[in-house]
């Protein structure tokens, strides 16, 4: 890679061109594949011109574009590349002739598999795109002819300023372009309001200005306001805090990003709590070529608990499901992967088509490692239309084998960049666009499973909570303390709830039992719910499901962006063995939250 790539803004109209200079002479009907890295970018960016630069009209003919499910991949770690189309030369070519690929972003719209196309425009990524001879269409090798030619993306000037309230009475303030990236020019501001003097802050923020509003603070920054979320508290006044673990890097050869300069911008422009990259692991414990160490070693050095703290973590796809692994350590973590080649690969080679629990589980250490299943409800068909030679989907929807298991499989992934999967039933109200396969939440509740709901955006560009320029997922923990242990202790309780992406601070106890618990209860026992609620704009829906359909749908006060209420559900006759309930909740603009069931059983 060229050591100065070249840079351009992500809020630029268009794409820039990429030049090659041939390296050695090339004969007429050659045929040159154009490969790159990043699936964000593949995604968002396709060939529409390849000329000469001394001969404008003389076109190098695309003779075939690769569709994304056909994208022949080179496992090259750190860089990932996928060819993306094959071109013809028009005539005999001789060394050192300059060639231009012109590109264009895809227009917004839908696919032809009806999913959205979206631009993804992420800055902090290298696009590095190269430029191979090949004998046909179909080649799986190939010799470059050029040397790779490469563009670094920054984020645009400021389009609007976001703050986050943090536990303790901090306030961070990060400016961001239209596409959503943080601008290095904007920094990250912390706030003390507790203190009298604002002489102390930077010189270069001087003009930033805040006012109390409630619970939140209206901050006043770069001629833009934004009104931070709620103080992130728990009835009980435990913390709250936020962060994503189900993102992407360069350790899954399809992440673009890589692990350090993700972390960095988590914590010091995305102003997340804690983080973890759960990057695609194979059943022998490693990253492709990459030891799990060299994960633990990076992640340990962004530790510094109280401001900022890392989550270990791994997905473990499947045929027949994916889930996530995830530690109250990397000791943990470590000693876990460290046997799968010994015993989880030579199980997993025998169970090809269903997701093996049991073996998986075997290997976990109860009360300090939980197995997440996420994009649960869907399979590779539904959106990607990618299938195996059979027809059948290359990954499939989650199952759940009876009994269930109580110890490991703690959490599920309520919603990501795919969406929402509570419910069997497609409802974009909530969401949930694809459903009908079997593995959505309130299956999984309905078969016995007791999981607590978390968040994620399983995004490859490297910008955890991101998904576009929007946000795709946050989990909210309520933890005494911001340290790992602590994090993992409460999530493993259950003590934690799913977010669309938007910081929304709630929380809902059961006569005094926090979200996550199992109540024992006799027939004729009081159940009374106390709910909390702290929007970031306007509520629209505040609602108990109890055992697979809404029980109560409150009445919310118009334009309100904070609700609480106690209510009992005093029906007679109410079931009680494995009864579950949640609370879910919905914004003006279509942000979710579904915080974790409880459960009752009979004495």
């Amino acid at each position: 890679m060229p050591d100065d790539p070249v840079r351009i803004a992500v809020t630029e109209r268009n794409f820039p061109d990429i030049r090659f200079r041939t390296a050695s002479p090339l004969e007429a009907g050659a045929l040159l594949r154009l490969r790159a890295n990043g699936v964000s970018m593949l995604s968002s960016v396709e060939i529409s011109r390849v000329y000469l630069a001394d001969s404008p009209d003389t076109e190098l003919a695309i003779v075939h574009r690769y569709r994304r499910e056909e994208m022949e991949t080179d496992w090259m770690w750190y860089i990932r590349t996928k060819s993306m189309a094959v071109v013809e030369a028009p005539r005999r070519l001789d060394a050192g002739i300059e060639v231009i690929v012109e590109s264009r972003y895809r227009s917004p719209g839908r696919s032809s598999s009806g999913a959205g196309i979206i631009q993804v425009r992420y800055s902090g990524l290298t696009w590095k795109m190269l430029f191979d001879a090949v004998e046909s269409v179909r080649s799986e090798s190939g010799t470059s002819v050029a040397e790779p030619a490469s563009l670094f993306f920054v984020a645009g000037p400021v389009d609007r300023i976001e703050s986050y309230l943090k536990p303790g009475g901090r306030v961070l303030v990060t400016g961001f372009d239209a596409f959503g990236n943080p601008v290095e020019a904007a920094h990250t501001v912390e706030v003390d309001l507790d203190a009298d003097d604002r002489s102390s802050l930077p010189s270069a923020d001087a003009s930033l200005q805040w006012r109390a509003t409630g619970e939140r603070i209206r901050i006043s920054a770069h001629g833009r306001s934004a009104l931070s979320n709620a103080k992130p508290q728990a009835l009980d006044g435990t913390p709250i805090w936020f962060g994503e673990f189900h993102w992407h890097t360069d350790f899954s050869g399809d992440g673009q990003r890589p692990m350090r300069d993700a972390l960095t911008a988590a914590r010091d422009e995305l102003g997340l709590d804690f983080a973890g990259p759960a990057d695609h692991m194979g059943p022998n414990g490693r990253y492709g070529g990459i030891d799990p160490n060299r994960q633990a070693e990076i992640c340990r050095s962004f530790d510094e608990p109280g401001r900022f703290v890392t989550v270990p973590a791994a997905e473990l796809s499947r045929r027949y499901g994916h889930t996530n692994l995830y530690a109250d350590s990397f000791d943990t973590f470590l000693s876990i992967v460290g046997r799968f080649e010994k015993n989880l690969a030579p199980a997993w080679s025998k169970e090809p088509d269903r997701y093996d629990f049991a073996s998986l589980a075997r290997l976990c250490v109860a009360g300090k490692s939980v197995i997440v299943p996420h994009h649960a409800n869907m399979d590779s068909f539904v959106r990607e239309h990618v299938v195996h030679d059979d027809g059948r989907p290359f990954w499939c929807a989650m199952h759940y084998p009876l009994p269930p298991d109580r110890v490991t499989v703690r959490l599920f992934e309520m919603v990501q960049s795919r969406g929402a999967f509570e419910t069997e039933v497609a409802d974009d109200v909530w969401r949930t666009y694809d459903g009908g396969l079997g593995g959505s939440a309130r299956t999984a509740l309905t078969r016995g499973y007791r999981m607590g709901f978390v968040a994620g955006t399983d995004n490859h560009c490297g910008w955890p909570t991101r998904w576009g320029a929007d946000y795709s997922g946050i989990t909210a923990i309520q933890a005494e303390i911001l340290d790992t242990a602590a994090l993992f202790d409460a999530m493993f309780r259950r003590r934690c709830y799913a977010t669309s992406g938007a910081r929304i601070v709630a929380d809902v106890t059961l006569n005094g039992s926090p979200m996550g618990s199992e109540l024992l209860q006799s027939p004729g026992e009081e159940r009374v719910f106390r709910i909390k609620v702290r929007g970031t704009t306007e509520l629209t829906h505040v609602q108990i499901v109890h055992l697979g359909y809404v029980l109560k749908n409150f009445d919310l006060l118009r334009g309100s962006l904070d609700f609480d209420v106690e209510w009992a559900d005093d029906r007679p006759g109410r079931p009680l063995e494995d009864a579950w309930y949640y609370v879910r909740i919905r914004q003006a603009d279509g942000h979710c939250a579904w915080l974790s069931p409880f459960w009752v059983d009979l004495r």
